[in-house]
């Protein structure tokens, strides 16, 4: 790929929505601001703090806004429900800024930059991923989406994802390749305030389950040896969880697959400075031989950027897929991309441990906005 050239599975710090300037926002205020400004974890949190909603924690923020929208407080409660509808709406009005023809010329600086917006405006559906949609807050936030994003003619399908704060896991298990073997793999997600691994386990195609799910916060102010050093404990766990009780029959190599909060360049975190797993990139060999000596495993490890896996957890393709987390991201399912695994129908292919939550149930894992379950394509 030159250094102008766009694909959609295949994006850099250019495809990047948190400075994209809002330019219809209607009657909401933010019009001429970016994204970033009023679409991060930071402005949801300055937009409930702001109505008076107080006791909010930033890294739990989506936790604690769904617990105040059943708040037998009923002043609280409305008044979580209309911070979530608004900071829908401020998505939808990103959105509709996204499917302007006119956006592209306006604001891409580079024809990188332009072949990245002008592709927002040809995809059939765009999917919502990220932690600031999980639980209770998703179906809020994706009414206020409707609500502005309807203002645009031939506006786009615009749904959830099924457990959105797990789209980047289950997008990257969804990426193990289908030449790999049966049995287990390890997926990860690389976020900005939590580290989450997994055990996929497949069958061909067949994505059958996550199990073993896992959590761990991100160290703060850690430099890069702090942040390797938290990444290498959460694989090491992981690769431990794949070997289960016997760790003899473990496969000579396994794969692990793992979202990061990061560009990808030549199939590692690019260190530009621009988040804290940029130097992962030159210490993945390092990674490798710690998890080896702890583990006995020869792991195979291979990074995605966190949008391209969240999009994968969409069960349609031919879409787009903005993760709402602490920024912003983005990512896309192309038709004809490389092949995905697919998900069981008739199950939510999840298995919680570590406290992370309840075993999920079926109504859990229904798409929130196009009824249909994880995995239905």
């Amino acid at each position: 790929m030159t250094a102008t050239s766009f694909h959609s599975l295949d994006l850099t710090s250019e495809a990047s929505l948190n400075h994209l300037v809002l330019e219809r926002a209607g009657a909401l205020g933010v019009e001429g601001r970016t994204a970033e400004e009023v679409c991060s974890r930071d402005a949801l949190y300055s937009l409930a703090t702001a109505i008076g909603l107080s006791g909010l924690r930033r890294g739990r923020l989506a936790d604690d806004l769904a617990a105040a929208v059943v708040s037998p407080d009923a002043r609280v409660a409305r008044s979580a429900a209309a911070v979530l509808h608004t900071f829908g709406m401020r998505l939808g009005a990103l959105i509709a800024t996204l499917r302007d023809p006119e956006t592209a010329d306006r604001q891409g600086s580079t024809p990188y930059s332009r072949a990245f917006l002008a592709h927002w405006t040809t995809v059939d559906g765009i999917w919502l991923a990220g932690g600031l949609l999980a639980g209770g807050c998703g179906p809020l936030v994706l009414s206020g989406v409707k609500a502005a994003a309807a203002l645009v003619p031939g506006a786009p399908s615009v749904a959830v994802v099924p457990l959105p704060e797990l789209g980047p896991l289950i997008g990257a298990a969804r990426h193990v390749s289908m030449n790999s073997g049966d049995g287990a793999a390890v997926v990860a997600d690389l976020g900005h305030t939590r580290i989450k691994t997994a055990v996929a386990e497949r069958r061909g195609r067949t994505l059958l389950r996550l199990h073993r799910v896992r959590a761990r916060p991100v160290p703060r102010r850690a430099g890069g040896d702090g942040i390797e050093a938290a990444v290498g404990a959460a694989l090491v766990q992981a690769f431990r969880d794949a070997a289960g009780p016997a760790p003899d029959r473990v496969p000579a190599i396994v794969p692990a697959v793992i979202s990061v909060a990061s560009f990808v360049r030549d199939g590692l975190p690019a260190d530009d400075g621009q988040g804290v797993y940029g130097y992962l990139s030159r210490r993945t060999p390092a990674l490798r031989r710690r998890i080896r000596a702890a583990t006995g495993i020869r792991a195979g490890l291979r990074y995605l950027h966190d949008g391209t896996a969240a999009a994968a957890a969409a069960p349609t393709a031919g879409t787009a897929t903005i993760t709402a987390g602490t920024w912003l991201g983005a990512g896309f399912q192309p038709v004809g991309g490389p092949p995905l695994l697919t998900v069981p129908r008739d199950r939510p292919p999840i298995a919680w441990a570590d406290g992370l939550g309840t075993p999920m149930t079926r109504d859990r894992g229904r798409t929130e906005g196009h009824g249909r379950r994880s995995g239905a394509r």
